[in-house]
């Protein structure tokens, strides 16, 4: 994995003689371009300044290339947006390791006023704390699990007025509260989500999820408004970021009631948290801004039973998300309907087929694992909402 800012001349790129391929994030000062791959020849040690030329030109286009290279255009500086201190929230349960790497990087931050608070969602040793006292930031402890239950936590302990979330399997690039903060410079913004790449992709299963979609929602800066929206796409909230990499107003977070605490990591749903609040914030009125240039990279699942499940999980938590759209009719009941029905339909059953048929790249043990998840999500959904009613009720639960 490699970055090139294209305000500056290409240099060759040293290789590892094993490497098959190079990934290369392609900058323009502060604003990513694209994730370009570099196919290399068995043993290659280096690749040239013609061979990154000719990939970065097939990925960004002739037009643009030239543009980048000829300065045929002059580049519009951008003013220094106003930059607002931030409370960076990290959820976490029993991966210190993780989060140390992590808060390692959120050290390193190039933005002049943040926080960092760590919630602790229910960890079972004292791993966790220790990690966060080393850190020197913040800790907090969520006796109640679920993921939900420790967002909401952190937005009610934040000193700031923009809390932004990010994950505990995450590395932020040193710009990423800057690029959150270039799109909370519009006041009328409530949400922005960010890019996501991988830290790394040196195993199958990396490369699978990547090939099966990753966590990326592309390179243009895109504002997700109500009255824009048909509301299918407001039902669509996967299309505007992952919560890996999101950041609220506070005000936003209280109008819409916060998380819904029956979803996500730690509950029957295995998810979906983060696309109700995108759903429930679109639904609200509220603007939601994709930006990015707040970038930050996310660890993969290195094996393949982690991936399985982590599909799977997919699977499940949309159709328990699309069930609470269903129950509480945020959107009309015959859209929800015929969205469920081309996800299933028209996208999941598909593409098993074609995976089964050896039509695809995607094996079919990973095509089928995002349909049992569907399949399995009415159950889940009633379990998840006992659960949940269970543990405000103050009963002892156990998943």
């Amino acid at each position: 994995m490699r970055s090139i800012d294209l305000a500056h001349p290409l240099q060759p790129v040293t290789v590892e003689p094993s490497c098959r391929r190079l990934m290369i994030l392609v900058w323009l000062e502060r604003q990513p371009l694209a994730f370009v791959p570099v196919s290399l020849a068995l043993h290659q040690r280096e690749v040239s300044v013609d061979q990154l030329q000719a990939a970065i030109l097939s990925a960004l286009g002739g037009d643009l290339w030239q543009v980048v290279l000829g300065q045929q255009i002059e580049q519009q500086a951008l003013p220094t947006p106003h930059l607002p201190p931030f409370s960076v929230v990290v959820c976490t349960r029993d991966r210190p390791e993780s989060l140390a790497r992590c808060l390692a990087s959120l050290q390193h931050l190039d933005y002049p006023g943040y926080e960092v608070v760590v919630v602790d969602n229910a960890s079972r040793d004292q791993a966790t704390a220790a990690v966060v006292e080393r850190a020197g930031v913040r800790y907090v402890y969520e006796p109640r699990p679920g993921l939900d239950w420790a967002r909401n936590r952190g937005w009610n302990e934040a000193m700031y007025d923009l809390i932004a979330y990010t994950d505990d399997d995450v590395v932020v690039d040193h710009g990423w509260l800057r690029g959150l903060a270039h799109s909370f410079a519009d006041p009328e913004v409530a949400a922005t989500t960010g890019l996501i790449l991988p830290l790394e992709l040196e195993t199958e299963a990396q490369l699978l999820f990547e090939t099966y979609g990753g966590m990326h929602k592309g390179f243009k800066r895109i504002c997700f408004r109500r009255p824009d929206l048909p509301e299918a796409q407001m039902i669509a909230a996967h299309m505007t970021g992952v919560g890996a990499n999101m950041a609220f107003r506070r005000t936003a977070l209280a109008h819409v009631g916060g998380f819904d605490t029956a979803l996500d990591v730690g509950t029957p749903s295995g998810g979906g948290g983060d696309l109700d609040m995108f759903h429930r914030i679109m639904v609200a009125g509220l603007p939601l801004c994709y930006e990015p240039r707040a970038l930050v990279w996310h660890q993969h699942r290195r094996d393949q039973p982690g991936l399985r499940r982590q599909i799977e999980n997919n699977g499940r938590s949309f159709g328990a998300y699309l069930l609470k759209i269903w129950q509480t009719q945020t959107v009309p009941r015959g859209v929800t309907l015929r969205f469920a029905y081309a996800w299933v339909f028209r996208y999941l059953l598909p593409q098993v087929g074609r995976s089964l048929l050896r039509k695809s790249n995607l094996p079919f043990w990973l095509t089928l694992a995002e349909l049992r998840g569907a399949l399995d999500a009415p159950r889940a959904y009633r379990m998840t909402y006992a659960h949940d009613r269970q543990l405000r009720s103050g009963m002892k639960v156990a998943l």
